[in-house]
């Protein structure tokens, strides 16, 4: 599956939709060979899946960038944009939904200790 993220830009919203190569990613941040890295974009541009990629992300109004042959690009309104992954954390979901998550004891309302019946 070709790796595409979805960046807005920050300034006017223009939404860009960044294709990473995996012989680009594996070579810039060590994942991989780039011999490997060409081998599986090969696979994937022969199984349509980059063309289907940038189809759907044309259709959804995304402007398309490979990042290889294109690694800096300043949107329409002027604002340079960071392609850069590294500085993009991914937070995983559960984690995200953990951080907001309310921690700590919750406390159930004590029972009223009913006055001893009289004996009579």
């Amino acid at each position: 599956m070709a790796l595409v993220f979805t960046f807005p830009c920050g300034r006017c919203g223009q939404k860009y939709s960044i294709y990473y190569p995996k012989a680009f990613i594996y070579t810039v941040y060590g994942t991989g060979t780039r011999a490997q890295g060409e081998r599986e974009d090969a696979e994937e541009v022969a199984a349509g899946a980059v063309e289907a990629a940038k189809r759907n992300a044309e259709a959804s109004g995304n402007v398309w960038v490979d990042v290889s042959r294109q690694p800096k690009i300043t949107c329409t309104c002027g604002k340079n944009l960071d392609l850069n992954l590294a500085n993009h954390p991914r937070v995983p979901e559960r984690k995200r939904a953990a951080s907001v998550r309310q921690a700590g004891v919750i406390a159930f309302p004590t029972a009223q200790k009913r006055p001893p019946a009289s004996s009579g």
